[in-house]
């Protein structure tokens, strides 16, 4: 594939980024879709005005303080967790934490696969050198990985996959506790195909990228506190 570039869109004497077009139309899909499923869990539809607010800017704000290094997902991610937490403990609603949060994964990761369409677009993902026919030739004639296509790949398979776990995973967080595993394991893999000893390549500590590490991490707390989240809830039962 040729190397391309679509960054910006200007409007007058207004310029819009397309990234941010893109990662802006999916958290919209994100917050209409939660909107619509939650009268059936019989949760008041003004909490999830407030907590879309909180998210939005937790979100943000969480994106752009780990914004280097290629980990504005996962900045973003943390930032719309805690921001979430937040609200909701503040308001006492503390309970709808993982009903909220169960309903919103299996859109999650449509919105990641819109957002990844704009990273597409700007190509500011540099992939490792590839012989693959599908690669991208870059500017200095060097073929790379395609990586924003293989992350929009994946979120839809992740997609699919959510959607098939749902009738099968019926306790409050199981579903959530699902796709952060999912994602975290499957982008640990697809972060092998992004270059490294270049200046646009992200920081590499003992063979591996930051994102890599911090998905081991969230895999590893993921484990710890689904095993001690569902043990307490099932002593509760006895």
């Amino acid at each position: 594939m040729p190397y391309f570039s679509f960054s910006e869109i200007a409007i007058g004497s207004i310029t819009v980024q397309v990234w941010g077009i893109f990662v802006a139309l999916g958290a919209l899909i994100t917050y209409l879709f939660v909107l619509r499923q939650i009268p059936q869990k019989g949760i008041d539809t003004k909490i999830i005005h407030n907590l879309f607010v909180w998210v939005f800017l937790g979100g943000a704000t969480g994106s752009k303080l780990l914004g280097q290094g290629g980990l504005s997902l996962f900045g973003g991610a943390f930032g719309v967790l805690i921001a979430g937490f937040l609200y909701l403990k503040l308001s006492k609603n503390l309970h709808l934490f993982f009903p909220i949060a169960d309903i919103a994964v299996l859109i999650v990761p449509i919105s990641i696969a819109i957002g990844r369409i704009g990273c597409s677009l700007i190509n500011d993902h540099q992939g490792a050198v590839t012989s693959l026919p599908w690669g991208i030739v870059w500017p200095d004639g060097i073929v790379r990985h395609p990586v924003a296509e293989y992350l929009i790949i994946n979120a839809l398979i992740l997609f699919f996959i959510l959607r098939y776990l749902k009738p099968r995973l019926q306790r409050p967080g199981q579903l959530f506790f699902a796709f952060l595993f999912l994602y975290s394991f499957s982008r640990f893999f697809l972060d092998f195909t992004r270059s490294t000893g270049t200046f646009l390549s992200d920081p590499h500590y003992f063979g591996l990228s930051t994102t890599q590490w911090l998905s081991l991490l969230m895999i590893f707390v993921i484990l710890i506190v689904r095993n001690k989240f569902f043990k307490k809830v099932e002593d509760n039962l006895i």
